[in-house]
């Protein structure tokens, strides 16, 4: 990516078209009769819910908001570092693979947060009293992967482990707020989406990348 880029450069359209997914999305969640709920994600040990219905919900938890702060929140980062993936794939990442495009990198990466965000719920769910959660929505750990991509292109591996260091860090203590005022964050899913983008873009880089 050119050093003149702008850091708010709103040009590619994949990540615009997730975010007016996401609004739409949201947009029906409150003023529709469709059920948000069926798409939450909740803990495992749940019995009244089936294995298919968990599958769904560890994709689809990942398109919904609590309000709309959150979602403006997600949006802007979903904007920013959706664009510096997708701009320096084009132009600075040589990876193996020449059948990803710079549109489906950008999805594999934020529905592989998703996914590894949702799984980190899982397990934090199982170390304590899940009983007290309403429940987890993941757009966020999307946000986190692209997040940590994000920061790998704009300042290389060193970058993308200080951002990291400090997202886990914010993160933990979020957690621990939430042992005591229970303010229901997903926060394991935060952590666990940045691990996810930091993943994919250490595994889809050629060796010979600097």
């Amino acid at each position: 990516m050119k050093q003149s880029e702008p850091f708010f450069n709103f040009s590619e359209k994949t990540p615009l078209f997730l975010v007016g997914l996401f609004t739409l999305i949201h947009f029906l969640t409150l003023f529709s009769s469709v059920p948000v709920d069926h798409g939450v994600l909740r803990p495992l040990h749940q019995s009244d819910i089936g294995v298919t219905s968990h599958a769904f919900r560890l994709f689809f938890h990942g398109f919904l908001h609590a309000n709309w702060g959150h979602l403006v929140i997600n949006s802007v980062m979903i904007m920013v570092f959706g664009t510096a993936i997708s701009q320096g794939y084009r132009s600075n990442l040589n990876y193996e693979s020449d059948i990803l495009n710079a549109s489906l990198f950008f999805w594999i990466v934020f529905l592989t947060g998703v996914i590894l965000g949702g799984i980190f719920q899982w397990i934090w769910w199982g170390f304590v009293n899940s009983s007290l959660s309403t429940g987890a929505i993941g757009a966020s750990a999307g946000a986190a992967a692209l997040f940590s991509t994000g920061a790998f292109v704009l300042g290389g591996k060193k970058k993308m482990y200080e951002y990291g260091f400090v997202w886990v860090g914010l993160n933990c203590i979020i957690g621990l707020i939430d042992n005591f005022f229970i303010i229901n964050i997903a926060w394991p899913a935060h952590i666990g989406g940045y691990c996810a983008g930091a993943a994919i873009i250490n595994t889809c880089l050629k060796k010979t990348n600097i």
